[in-house]
């Protein structure tokens, strides 16, 4: 979500994959990219909602969704935002 403060785009509480901590559960707030783009992770399980463990960060962003394991590059974990469950740990 996009909020507009002092004439700034910011966005509230989400954060991208990308950012986001290794070890910890969050929830897809929402995807960035174009039609195409955003179907394709949508049909990989990175839906509104969905549950997401990140797993690992290097050269590649490992999470768990869905129950599968996947490997992000960092210009699609970039595009991917979540935010922090209540829960902690997963790991």
């Amino acid at each position: 979500m996009i909020v507009k403060k002092n004439g700034k785009a910011e966005r509230k509480s989400a954060i991208s994959l990308a950012e986001a901590r290794v070890g910890s559960i969050f929830y897809v707030h929402s995807i960035e990219g174009n039609a195409v783009e955003c179907h394709r992770l949508r049909e990989l399980g990175f839906c509104e909602k969905a549950e997401v463990v990140k797993i690992a960060h290097g050269a590649m962003t490992v999470c768990l969704v869905c129950g599968s394991k996947l490997g992000l590059n960092k210009w699609l974990a970039k595009r991917i935002f979540v935010t922090a469950a209540k829960k902690d740990s997963a790991l």
